[in-house]
């Protein structure tokens, strides 16, 4: 796991519990206020249903009253009287009274007129409950409610009712009327329903500010991550550099030393076997041996001379870069025997000491990749400068690079990158479509010295 996902992970992870445990406290507290909220709703409503019903029970009792107390032309007379003025005594949609004697007969039901005159003592409703007993059992003990089932006559559907039943003791009626409470349980799911959108809203609320905490985190830490990044990526350059000059300081000083001293030596050593060489004619064995010393010499100069060359070429820095780069194809195809085609266009003091070497250096690695890797027969160095920029390109005939291209390359191409990008360039490797490979390397020059020029 990197670095970057750490920090990621210890910001972003304490950040989406902490909106998860609010979110989830949110919920739980909602709900539990929800569910107070409905119940008091529904005491409520219940509530004002029972004074309701108390109040149709006595504004009946009080169109009766005066029948039932004293029997105007008898009883019987009486009674029915009172059946006509209940079965006719309604209240909103599906208000009215009912009557029942205390073993179960329906006597009065102006919205269900089959049930006179039957005995419902053990009618049950659609949940079990024997209604007309339970009903009989309340106007008994003092008069009381009871709920149930029953048929709502402005739909046809079985409903909740809160019925009221009182005892007509003198008649041995029982007296009832209810209320259907299908109503509060649609207020109560309206209720519920606001309160959920408002719990969705809350969560909606709490996600949109966790996820813009968590994008202005990620920003944050991937700004910073940024920075830091292109702070050491500038820190490495410059350090890339440094190492650069030192190395090419280095190579010079012991180009120098091989050249003037280790050089000069040798060739001082040559001039004394080769004057035994010529003063041993009289001892043939001392003849060839010098003989074979001198061939050695002559080996070891070479071979100091080439290190010498390869380490800081002394064209490069008495003649110019094209002229080095002559040099090097030169010197290149005696050894390897693959044909070097140069062209080169001088950029005089348009380039620095280092881009220049820089520049050497890309080629000689090209040259060196191409005898190690691409089996080729042949190789062209080109050199172009402009106004603005110079581009060199090397390209040869070999087998190319394998397919497909792949996604990081060796380290010697990265450090031929990033010798050219210490000096503002850019080089870039791909194919030839003749087959084969190209470098090629564009590097600005110097405005100053151009407008001088």
């Amino acid at each position: 796991m990197t670095f970057k996902t750490k920090l990621l992970l210890i910001t972003i992870l304490p950040l989406v519990a902490v909106s998860l445990l609010i979110g989830g406290a949110t919920y739980y507290q909602s709900r539990e206020l929800i569910n107070a909220q409905t119940r008091e709703v529904e005491q409520r409503i219940l509530s004002a249903k029972r004074q309701e019903i108390r109040n149709y029970v006595s504004l009946a009792l009080t169109s009766i009253e005066q029948i039932y107390k004293e029997e105007p032309n008898g009883r019987e007379a009486a009674q029915q009287e009172v059946k006509e003025i209940l079965q006719n005594l309604t209240f909103d949609y599906d208000g009215y009274f009912f009557v029942y004697t205390l073993d179960g007969t329906n006597i009065v039901h102006p919205k269900l007129p089959h049930l006179v005159g039957g005995n419902w003592w053990d009618l049950q409703d659609d949940n079990g409950d024997h209604v007309i007993r339970n009903l009989i059992a309340a106007a008994k003990d003092g008069g009381g409610f009871h709920q149930y089932v029953w048929h709502k006559p402005s739909t046809g559907t079985i409903e909740e009712k809160l019925g009221y039943a009182i005892l007509l003791d003198k008649w041995d009626w029982m007296l009832g009327t209810g209320l259907y409470t299908d109503d509060i349980a649609r207020e109560v799911a309206a209720i519920r329903a606001d309160f959920a959108r408002s719990i969705r809203q809350t969560l909606f609320v709490i996600f949109m500010i966790t996820l813009a905490a968590i994008i202005i985190a990620g920003t944050l830490i991937a700004g910073v991550r940024f920075s830091e990044q292109r702070f050491a990526d500038s820190k490495l350059k410059e350090l890339t550099n440094r190492i650069f000059q030192v190395q090419e300081q280095e190579r010079k000083r012991v180009s120098t030393e091989l050249h003037d001293s280790i050089s000069q030596l040798l060739v001082s050593v040559r001039y004394g076997v080769e004057l035994i060489h010529s003063e041993a004619n009289r001892e043939p064995d001392l003849q060839a041996q010098a003989a074979k010393c001198l061939k050695t010499l002559d080996g070891t100069i070479a071979e100091v001379r080439r290190i010498s060359r390869d380490l800081r070429p002394s064209v490069l820095d008495d003649m110019g870069l094209a002229a080095a780069l002559g040099s090097l194809g030169k010197e290149f195809q005696s050894q390897s025997g693959i044909i070097v085609n140069v062209t080169a266009e001088q950029c005089h003091s348009r380039l620095s000491e280092g881009a220049k070497t820089a520049l050497y250096r890309v080629v000689q690695e090209c040259m060196t990749n191409v005898a190690r890797h691409a089996h080729a027969s042949e190789v062209t160095i080109s050199l172009k400068v402009g106004l603005q920029h110079l581009v060199l390109c090397v390209e040869d005939n070999g087998v190319g690079l394998p397919r497909p291209m792949p996604k990081s390359t060796g380290l010697g191409f990265r450090n031929m990158r990033e010798r050219i990008e210490t000096y503002g360039g850019k080089l870039t490797l791909s194919r030839r479509a003749a087959g084969g490979t190209k470098i090629r390397v564009q590097m600005p020059l110097d405005n100053l010295a151009a407008k001088a020029a």
